[in-house]
């Protein structure tokens, strides 16, 4: 049963500041989960194309 009374209770403003706080930091996560997931896709490409190269230049000196 609501009595209407905020007695106890944070005020509206601190809730909000606390949300924000928390769902802030919990967007940020997906940018650098992005970030790392983009490195690891060129270091692996690089490494690739590095392997790729080696192998045509083996197979040209037999």
């Amino acid at each position: 049963m609501d009595t209407g009374d905020d007695a106890g209770r944070a005020p509206r403003e601190e809730l909000d500041r606390q949300v924000r706080g928390h769902y802030g930091n919990w967007r940020d996560q997906p940018k650098g989960l992005a970030c790392a997931v983009v490195a690891a896709f060129c270091l692996l490409t690089t490494l690739a194309l590095g392997v790729v190269v080696l192998l045509i230049v083996l197979a040209i000196n037999r």
